[in-house]
């Protein structure tokens, strides 16, 4: 009993260790796909209305990582162009 519950222990300490380890890349992570998730909605509603940009890989991948000012720009580029 007593070699189990100080297994548990270890466990539990470097599951801790993990977590804090990787706190800062699962936020990023976490920050881009709520990000690519609303740029896909602000996509799909603007394809909707008649926008001439396509919801693809390039144009999730632009909102996920410029957030909403990238929407923006692929809306400004696609009007432009």
């Amino acid at each position: 009993m007593g070699t189990y519950v100080m297994t548990c222990g270890i466990f539990v300490c470097l599951l801790a260790l993990a977590l804090i380890a990787f706190a800062k890349p699962l936020q990023m992570l976490l920050r881009m796909t709520v990000s690519a998730a609303a740029g896909g909605i602000l996509l799909f509603l603007g394809q909707n209305m008649g926008a001439a940009v396509g919801l693809n890989a390039a144009t999730l991948a632009v909102s996920a990582i410029l957030g909403v000012p990238g929407v923006v720009g692929l809306y400004i580029l696609g009007f432009l162009l």
